[in-house]
């Protein structure tokens, strides 16, 4: 019977394997081969070689295996042809196929075979591995992967479907050469023992290939994968060795199976060949040899060589897949263990926590920032702890928007503040914590849990607050100052205005957006022409920036004046594309011009009646004058309490005067920090009164720089005023004066001219009393002005230190 043999898939870029097996290179060796050493002449013919040295002496090893019958039943040259193809691609198949022709034909005329036959064996063997090799490459391309299961038993369909044809082809050879067996026996026994060589030595190699590729850099797996297979030899041995008795059929699986599950499970698939390689070894030398269970002469020998290649060829498929299954499972570990690491990398860069949380338990997971972002140092465990520290007014809205969520089975996004505890880095901090998640659902579409992320944005409310108040100001600013702005597109001719610019304009409130139109209706019909041949004469010119004024027509036909600086930008052809700007409600500057002559003429008006006033005093003055020297003197001191006076009531535009106001100026030059306070409600006295009342203030003052209080350096003076009694509507305003800290006070023989305007002007000029007391622990005062000098009413404003507040004096 012809040596079966399958050519391998071509498809690997691992070229060195065969060699090395064959040729006993080392690993640096194989290592040190061309890339692709058969692209040359020389390199064929040297791999043609190599192959058929390689197919020659496993055929020979297969010849040795025969049984009784003559025929082999294990052919290891498939699997080395098949892998050869694998390994080198399709550039290998003429030097693999010549190599494998030249063996076969040699190993079969070895042993007597008609040399047709020999020949026609020869293209059956190459053509069935070119088969298989095709088959793999077309449906994985160049690189079969045995730890993939799809690829691992895509490797086994291709394998079987070669050795299938190629027992067709034999089984058809030996009908027209040699017609002397049944050709379904011819075509078993050539299909059994080429796939039980493919499937048992071409993986084999094909991952010593890889291995030597990829070197394996774990000692463990080495260690484990050496010793798992050595002790598959040794219990194969034994359990095959074992005469007949009960356990026959349980004992190999009991003892052989755990090892193989182990090599496959820890190792990679190479070790896993390697295991059912040699069980497959020492299955056949039992049966080749007559040793053991296989050896039973009372079995026929048709049976015992049909269940030795059953189980090699179960126990090398079993290795194999299951080899691939646990590879992938490593290799899914792997990608999973990188994914999460690039995760965990990804949320760490985004400062992003995690977290997953169970409906029905009420069980939550999370990492250590999830936690940290919610108050907790150490994560919490449940849906109900984790919620401890979030904001008491956050949670019913949090709940709502969660209710939602779980009722659509859709996502569930929250913003709310978490407050932290006194153990925690952010200890009083109140903290905004961002939530973004997805429902689960179980295959009726009903939520069992929730996946999700946190993020800590106090940051970004922070910055949402400050923009949020920094527009508000904006928009304040601009209603204030009457200033808005606007762009505007040039090629839609829309505009985008602000708030402010929609109140100068006139436009409804929330107002973002309007057409040109609706600005040009807004313009004031005499001013259209004169701004659009502005603005045509900008664009033409391409300049950058123009301004101008026109007035708009608000909505009750009132009129107003606007000044507008606008900025334009072109593109590469130097249209106008875009224009941005402000505008400016310049009306009260506009009113004011037109006002101006008349405040001019106001002003000459004023001075002439002031210079009338100086005119009366100076007149009034030197009729109760004795000397030169006193008029002077009592001249000088009117002018200055007119000054002053007048001074305060220009900034209030003469509509009164503040009584804080004038304490704080006659106090001002001598207050230290401690030395005065003043308090009372706000008063705001007519100008009439103002004048009176600062000079009254003004005698005191300067009483109690010469004389008391103010004169040493503990002294004290306390000015307080009050709305009448009880606050009543229509009271008399009281103003209390008292010194203490200073010189004993002694009541003057004679009033000098401070103490007659102390006591006599505010009820001459004013109607009001005046109660003034020499007491011995300091100068007192009390002054009623009645309510009818009274300007805007009064206010509480409390007490306070003259000292403590900026006080301005008259320059």
């Amino acid at each position: 019977m012809a040596q079966p043999k399958i050519t391998p898939t071509s498809k690997g870029k691992a070229r060195p394997s065969i060699l090395g097996v064959v040729n006993g290179l080392s690993r640096e060796a194989i290592k040190a081969l061309p890339a692709v050493p058969y692209q040359s002449w020389l390199g064929t013919v040297g791999l043609a070689v190599a192959v058929g040295i390689a197919y020659f002496m496993a055929a020979l090893f297969g010849l040795a295996l025969r049984a009784n019958t003559g025929t082999s039943i294990f052919w290891p040259g498939a699997g080395i042809s098949v892998a050869a193809l694998i390994v080198w691609g399709p550039t290998a198949r003429l030097p693999v196929s010549a190599g494998v022709v030249v063996a076969t034909v040699v190993s079969n005329l070895m042993i007597g075979k008609n040399p047709w036959l020999a020949v026609a064996f020869g293209f059956v063997n190459a053509g069935q591995a070119l088969l298989a090799a095709g088959l793999i490459e077309r449906w994985f391309g160049r690189s079969l992967k045995l730890g993939d299961v799809s690829q691992s038993l895509g490797f086994l369909a291709a394998a079987t479907t070669g050795a299938a044809v190629g027992a067709m082809g034999a089984t058809i050879a030996v009908g027209f050469i040699e017609p002397t067996a049944s050709s379904f026996t011819v075509w078993r026994f050539w299909f059994a023992s080429c796939l039980l060589g493919v499937v048992t030595v071409a993986p084999l190699l094909v991952g010593f290939a890889e291995a030597v590729r990829n070197r394996i850099s774990s000692r463990r797996e080495l260690v484990e994968g050496a010793v798992g297979v050595v002790a598959l030899v040794a219990l194969s041995v034994f359990v095959i060795s074992l005469p007949q008795g009960p356990w026959s059929t349980a004992l190999p699986i009991a003892l052989v199976f755990p090892v193989l599950l182990w090599v496959a499970v820890r190792c990679r698939p190479v070790f896993s060949a390697a295991a059912g390689f040699v069980v497959a070894l020492t299955v056949i030398w039992s049966l080749t040899f007559s040793v053991g269970h296989f050896g039973d002469t009372s079995i026929a020998l048709t049976d015992r060589i049909l269940a030795a290649q059953t189980i090699v060829l179960t126990g090398a498929v079993l290795a194999l897949v299951v080899a691939a299954l646990f590879d992938d499972r490593r290799r899914s570990e792997v990608v999973l263990k990188q994914s999460n690491q690039r995760l965990q990398l990804a949320l760490n860069g985004a400062e992003l926590g995690a977290f997953s949380a169970d409906f029905a338990t009420g069980h939550l997971e999370c990492d250590l920032r999830t936690a940290r972002m919610h108050g907790h140092n150490v994560p919490p465990t449940t849906i109900k702890e984790s919620r401890r520290f979030v904001h008491r007014s956050d949670l019913a809205h949090i709940d709502a928007a969660f209710a939602k969520a779980r009722a659509t089975g859709r996502v569930w996004n929250a913003e709310y503040r978490v407050v932290h505890p006194s153990n925690h880095p952010h200890a009083g901090e109140t903290r905004w914590v961002v939530v973004e998640s997805s429902i689960v659902l179980d295959a009726r579409g009903m939520p069992t849990g929730l996946l999700g992320v946190t993020r800590d944005i106090t940051s970004r409310k922070l910055a949402e607050q400050a923009l949020a108040e920094r527009n508000l100001q904006l928009a304040l600013a601009g209603r204030a100052g009457r200033v808005g702005s606007f762009a505007y597109d040039i090629d839609t001719e829309r505009m985008q205005i602000s708030a402010g610019y929609a109140a100068i304009h006139g436009f409804p409130d929330g107002t973002t957006e309007i057409a040109r139109s609706e600005w040009q209706l807004n313009m004031h019909p005499e001013d259209r022409v004169r701004w659009e041949a502005l603005r045509s004469r900008a664009y033409r010119e391409r300049c950058d920036e123009y301004t101008g004024e026109y007035r708009i027509v608000r909505p009750g036909s009132e009129i107003r004046w606007i000044e507008a600086r606008v900025f334009v930008s072109y593109d590469g052809d130097g249209r106008p594309r875009r224009a941005v700007g402000v505008d400016i409600d310049v009306t009260a500057r506009k009113r004011a011009d037109e006002h101006q002559d008349t405040l001019n003429a106001e002003l000459d008006h004023r001075v002439k009646n002031a210079l009338a006033t100086v005119s009366a005093i100076a007149a009034h003055t030197k009729a109760a004058s004795s000397s030169v020297d006193d008029f002077v003197a009592a001249l000088d001191g009117r002018i200055r309490s007119m000054a002053t006076t007048h001074e305060l009531l220009s900034a209030r535009r003469w509509h009164g005067v503040s009584l804080t106001e004038l304490v704080r100026r006659e106090l001002a030059p001598y207050a230290t920090r401690n030395n005065t306070e003043i308090g009372g409600p706000e008063v705001t006295l007519s100008a009439h009164a103002g004048q009176v009342v600062s000079m009254v203030l003004h005698e005191l003052v300067t009483n109690a720089a010469k004389h008391g209080a103010l004169s040493v350096h503990d002294g004290r003076i306390s000015v307080h005023w009050r709305s009448g009694v009880n606050r009543n509507a229509g009271a008399p305003i009281v103003i209390e004066w008292q010194e203490s800290g200073g010189p004993t006070v002694r009541s003057p023989d004679t009033p000098g001219y401070g103490a007659e305007v102390i006591r006599d002007l505010i009820p001459y000029e004013l109607g009001g009393t005046v109660d003034l007391a020499f007491a011995s622990e300091g100068l007192q005062c009390k002054v009623e002005i009645p309510a009818e000098w009274v300007g805007d009413g009064t206010r509480s404003c409390g007490t306070l230190n003259a000292a403590e507040r900026p006080l301005h004096k008259a320059s």
